[in-house]
Parts: C-alpha cells; sequence; structure tokens
C-alpha cells in the first residue's frame, strides 16, 4: 500500500478539483462511458469498470500523459464529497491513439489503483484528459455502495514452504451476500497479521437452506461445494494467496458429490458426474484479481 505525505495528498485533492471544474461540458471532442455492471458490492470485492472512449475530433487524436497530468483517471468521491486519491498519485500511462470516430474500450478493477475499502456509498466518474484540447472529458457519475456479508464459515492455516509468503497465517472464510433476490457465495482470503484482504471473490449462488460445504487440505487450499441448483453442485478451489486453482461443475446422478478429507489430510470430491464443459474459470479468474495487485497500466479487455 503505498504511502502518501500530507502535503503532496492535499496538492492531489486541490488539482483534481479544480481539474473537475475545467471539465468539457459541450461540442466534447472526447465522449466517455462508464459501466459498472453492479452498482451495490461486498467489501473488497474486486470493482470491475468499463470504460469507453469515442474520438468524436474528426481526426486521429492521441491521448498522452504530460509532466502533470495523466490522459485516464477517474473521480472518485465519498457522500461528503470528499474525493479519494489514488494508491499511487504518480502513475504513467502508455500513449493511445484514437483514429476518427471509432471507440475504445478499456476494463480495470477499480479497487487495485483507488482505495476504496470502507463501507458506504461512492460515487465513480471517469476522467479523459486530452493535452491538445487542454480539457478534461468526463463520464457520467455512478454510484455504488460497499456493504459487509454475512460470515458463515472460517478457518485459519498455515501458508506452506514454497508459497509467497510461507510460514504466515491466513484467516480462510466463506460469507454470503444478498442481492436483490439472491444470495451469493463469496470466499475471502487475508492475512492474520497484517490484515492485508489477498482477494473477496464471488463463487456462485446459494441454493437456499443448504449450507456449502468447506475443507482445507495441507497445502492450506481451501476447497467448496455448494448448491447452486436442483442436484447442481459448484466446487471451487482457491489457494492460501487467494488464487482460484479451478472451479467445476457436478451433477447429483446415482450418488451425491461430497467433500473427503483423507487420514493424509488431501482433499477429493466423492460422488457425483462432472460436467463435460467448465469454460467458466477464465471468467471467474477475472473477477477474482487480487487487491493485492498494483497494475500500472490499463488492461485491455
Amino acid at each position: 500500500m503505498s504511502v502518501f505525505t500530507r502535503t503532496p495528498m492535499r496538492r492531489f485533492l486541490l488539482l483534481l478539483a479544480i481539474l473537475l471544474v475545467c471539465v468539457e461540458p459541450l461540442h466534447a471532442q472526447i465522449e466517455v462511458g462508464l459501466e459498472i455492471k453492479r452498482h451495490f458490492l461486498m467489501l473488497y470485492e474486486p470493482i470491475v469498470a468499463i470504460v469507453t472512449v469515442k474520438n468524436m475530433a474528426g481526426r486521429d487524436v492521441q491521448l498522452t500523459d504530460t509532466p502533470s497530468q495523466s490522459w485516464f483517471s477517474f473521480a472518485v468521491s465519498r457522500p461528503d464529497g470528499q474525493l479519494v486519491p489514488p494508491c499511487d498519485p504518480d502513475y504513467r500511462l502508455t500513449p493511445l491513439t484514437i483514429p476518427a470516430g471509432e471507440t475504445v474500450k478499456r476494463s480495470i478493477v477499480l479497487n487495485t489503483i483507488y482505495p476504496v475499502r470502507e463501507l458506504g456509498m461512492y460515487r465513480v466518474r471517469a476522467l479523459i484528459y486530452f493535452s491538445a484540447t487542454d480539457k478534461y472529458y468526463q463520464s457520467r457519475m455512478i454510484p455504488l455502495e460497499l456493504s459487509e456479508g454475512k460470515t458463515i464459515w472460517q478457518h485459519l492455516a498455515g501458508v506452506p514452504e514454497g508459497a509467497a509468503g510461507a510460514g504466515g497465517t491466513r484467516k480462510l472464510s466463506l460469507l454470503s451476500f444478498r442481492q436483490s433476490d439472491y444470495s451469493v457465495l463469496y470466499a475471502r482470503v487475508e492475512d492474520v497479521d497484517s490484515g492485508m484482504v489477498y482477494a473477496t471473490m464471488p463463487l456462485g449462488h446459494i441454493l437456499g437452506g443448504l449450507e456449502p460445504n468447506a475443507q482445507v487440505d495441507t497445502q492450506s487450499n481451501l476447497h467448496i461445494l455448494q448448491a447452486v441448483g436442483p442436484k447442481t453442485y459448484l466446487y471451487s478451489c482457491v489457494s492460501s494467496n487467494g488464487e482460484l486453482l479451478s472451479q467445476d461443475t457436478y451433477y447429483s446422478t446415482t450418488t451425491r458429490p461430497t467433500l473427503h478429507k483423507n487420514a493424509a489430510g488431501m482433499v477429493a470430491l466423492v460422488g457425483g458426474s462432472l460436467q463435460p464443459d467448465n469454460g467458466s474459470l477464465a471468467e471467474k479468474a477475472k473477477l477474482a484479481n487480487k487487491l493485492s495487485d498494483r497494475p500500472v497500466q490499463i488492461p485491455t479487455e
């Protein structure tokens, strides 16, 4: 986590407040869009922001940093209007050229570059600085609310030799989080000593009345089996560093799938029938990006 002194922080907040006043309102040469699919999220859950930038200048434009401005940023504020500064106020980005009339799209996990790690309401805008006009162009404002889930299972596990953070202790948790008409099961991995949260990842729906089953193996990997539908189960495995190692769907056929831990501490799924096509792991892994990551580039979609 970046450490800031009070004076640079004040300068940053004052500069951003001035820039927001200078945002181009009409006849914009650049149109900025922002999409965040869910506005009600769990604390520490990856906040995936999708930003679109449309070139309406009638010519090719190049978006590039200047000595004092970054061409891409967000304005993140709390309800009282207080701006949330980025983790690194001096980050620099690769220039981007947009042909005339074209639109580019970028996605980023917002809370890897802004410390949005407190309960409550936030407001988010995407800002694009165009050095040729010396103006900022902004997206519409999107509200976000961060809340906490209900802990339904916890376990302390040591980090094994050979793994990152070996010798440390992880708190492995399962939490339920209520959406509008259903609940979602989340896995959270955090360091006991530092309090750092390595991951808070959605695993899938929780079928009402059926508690998930969790086991921890000798490598401190967390195995979770949850019912997600009639005779349908999701089996996930999460490492002690918050990585989604696997996720597969099983059906209850002649036998019901269950987790089994043997005398040697190995965990395996017994029974049930594996669904042939399990191509969702890559998408799940995108949502499970660790908040400990600090990317300096905006990942392409």
